[in-house]
């Protein structure tokens, strides 16, 4: 590894803190000092609407994979663990996550949960 590789490395290092650090003010997700909201609102009314765009844009094969891949209600496992699971390969995981998340991003869910999180 040389040195430009390491002020890379570094510097994705330090963006993602940064990021992490101002995590409120760049993504319009602000954490209050309330642990059971966020932006004003509930987080269990957030993980329910989460929950619905979920359950009406994605098949129960779909649901499960994408809360398999964030550790959303189950444990988090990697796109290599998943492939192995199933007898699949990983590029064959990453695209069904590739259709998942366009599934999800054209569904009329998202855009209520988008203008919940920016109202």
């Amino acid at each position: 590894m040389d040195i430009a590789e390491l002020h890379d490395e570094e510097n994705l290092h330090t963006q993602m803190e940064d990021r992490w650090e101002n995590y409120g003010s760049l993504d319009g997700i602000i954490d209050t000092d309330d642990p059971f909201t966020l932006q004003g609102a509930p987080r269990f009314e957030l993980s329910e609407k989460i929950n619905s765009l979920l359950s009406n844009a994605l098949n129960d094969d779909e649901n499960l994979l994408i809360r398999q891949v964030l550790g959303m209600g189950c444990k988090q496992r990697s796109v290599k663990e998943l492939a192995k699971m199933h007898g699949i390969t990983q590029q064959v995981i990453q695209k069904q996550l590739v259709d998942i998340v366009n599934k999800l991003r054209h569904h009329d869910d998202s855009i209520q949960l988008w203008k919940y999180l920016n109202r």
